[in-house]
C-alpha cells in the first residue's frame, strides 16, 4: 500500500448549522489538515463531504477523531468512511510532487488574470491597518449607509459573533477600543486583498477633490435619514410589545442552542414563519412547526436549559396538534429561551416560537336582586 498517496474520506449526516454556514464550512474540518474539503450540494448527499489527506498516516489518525464525533440528541449520528480518491486530484498531486519550485511557481494561478496580473501571490504577504480613529469610524458609517448589502453583511457578522443587536437607542457609555488603551501594535487583517498598484495623484489634496468628499459624504447622511425616517414609519408595534432587555449573561449550553439556531432570514421563506411576530412579552410560550415525532420529554429537555421550573402541555390531538405551550416561572426566562430556541431544529424541523397569552382565572358572582312594585315611585 502506498503510505504517500492521497486518501479520501467522507463524512455523512453532518448538521444543517455546519453545511449551510460557508464560516464553519470552511474552517470545521481546518484542524484535521486535510488538503481539500468537498461538501455535495446535491439533495441525494445533503450533509456530507469529501475530505482528502495526503497520506494514509494522516487520513487514520482524522478517522479516529473523525468518528468520535457526537452533535446530540437532536441529530443523527456522523458516519464516517473511507473513499476512492479523485482520480483528477491523484493526478494532479502526482505532477506537482515532480515538479521544481520554479515550475511550481509558473503554474500557480496568477494574482488577476483580467487585468494582467499574471504572477502567483506572495503567501507570506500581510497588510496592517491603523487604529480606528474618529474619522474611519465616520467613513465606515457613511460606507454602511450607502451599501445596503454591506449593511446586510455586518449584522450578519455581529449575529455571527452573538454581539448585542444594534437596533435600540445609541449606547452613550460606549466607548471605542482606541481611547481605552495605549497605543499598540498596529492591526493585521486576517485577509489579504490586492492593493492598487498605481501611482498616487499629487492632486488629491486639492480643494476640487475636497469639495467632492464632502458632497459625496453629505450625500451618504442624506440617504441614511430618509431610511432611517422610513423605517420609523413603517413601524407599528406599541410600545407595550418592546422586547425586554435580557442583562444576565448566557451559560455555555445556552450560547450552544442559539447557535444551532437557523437564521431568520431563512426562516422568513417557511410557511410557519410567515408574517411572524413575536408578540407581547410573557411568561408563557408559544411554540408552532413541531414534528409529530417530537415528545414532550425532548420539549422538558430543551426548555429546562433556561429555568428549572417550567412546564410543557404538547398537544397530540384536535386543530392545535403539532404545537405545544411552555410555561416559565419568570417572563425574563421566557424571553431569554425564545431568543435561544426560534429557528431550532428537532426533527429537521424549525421551531416557531412566540410569546403565549397569559391565562388569568376570574370569577364571576351573579347577584339576583328582587324588586317589588312598591320600591317604584307611582306614576300619575
Amino acid at each position: 500500500m502506498n503510505h504517500g498517496a492521497i486518501t479520501t474520506l467522507i463524512v455523512k449526516h453532518l448538521p444543517d448549522f455546519i453545511t449551510t454556514s460557508p464560516e464553519l464550512r470552511e474552517k470545521y474540518f481546518k484542524p484535521y489538515s486535510p488538503i481539500d474539503i468537498r461538501f455535495m450540494q446535491s439533495q441525494a448527499m445533503i450533509g456530507f463531504v469529501f475530505l482528502d489527506f495526503p497520506n494514509r498516516s494522516l487520513a487514520e489518525k482524522a478517522f479516529e477523531l473523525l468518528k468520535n464525533i457526537n452533535f446530540g440528541l437532536y441529530y443523527k449520528q456522523v458516519t464516517v468512511e473511507y473513499a476512492k480518491p479523485d482520480p483528477n486530484r491523484q493526478h494532479a498531486s502526482m505532477l506537482h510532487q515532480s515538479m521544481t519550485i520554479e515550475q511550481q511557481e509558473q503554474a500557480a494561478e496568477p494574482v488577476s488574470a483580467p487585468h494582467g496580473l499574471m504572477y502567483p501571490p506572495n503567501p507570506h504577504l500581510k497588510y496592517y491597518y491603523p487604529d480606528p480613529t474618529p474619522d474611519i469610524l465616520t467613513n465606515i458609517t457613511h460606507a454602511i449607509a450607502t451599501v445596503p448589502r454591506f449593511y446586510t453583511q455586518v449584522l450578519h457578522l455581529m449575529n455571527k459573533y452573538n454581539m448585542p443587536p444594534p437596533f435600540g437607542p445609541a449606547e452613550k457609555d460606549a466607548q471605542p477600543s482606541f481611547l481605552k488603551r495605549k497605543h499598540d501594535q498596529l492591526l493585521a487583517s486576517d485577509e489579504s486583498e490586492l492593493e492598487d498598484d498605481a501611482p498616487e495623484e499629487k492632486d488629491q489634496g486639492t480643494t476640487e477633490e475636497k469639495v467632492k468628499q464632502a458632497r459625496l459624504l453629505r450625500m451618504a447622511a442624506e440617504r441614511q435619514k430618509l431610511a432611517l425616517q422610513k423605517q420609523s414609519s413603517l413601524s407599528t408595534t406599541p410600545a407595550s410589545s418592546k422586547k425586554i432587555k435580557i442583562s444576565i449573561g448566557l451559560t455555555a449550553e445556552q450560547q450552544a442552542l442559539r447557535k444551532q439556531c437557523k437564521p431568520i432570514s431563512e426562516l422568513m421563506g417557511l410557511p410557519a414563519f410567515k408574517n411572524y411576530e413575536e408578540g407581547t412579552p410573557s411568561s408563557k410560550l408559544y411554540i408552532k412547526n413541531l414534528d409529530k415525532q417530537t415528545t414532550q420529554q425532548e420539549l422538558i429537555d430543551l426548555y429546562s436549559t433556561f429555568s428549572k421550573d417550567v412546564s410543557v402541555n404538547l398537544m397530540t390531538k384536535g386543530r392545535l396538534r403539532g404545537q405545544a405551550f411552555v410555561s416559565f416561572k419568570e417572563k425574563s426566562e421566557a424571553s431569554l429561551a425564545l431568543q435561544c430556541t426560534n429557528g431550532f431544529v428537532i426533527h429537521d424541523r424549525p421551531l416557531s416560537v412566540q410569546y403565549g397569552k397569559e391565562t388569568t382565572t376570574t370569577t364571576t358572582t351573579t347577584t339576583t336582586t328582587t324588586t317589588s312594585n312598591s320600591s317604584h315611585p307611582n306614576t300619575q
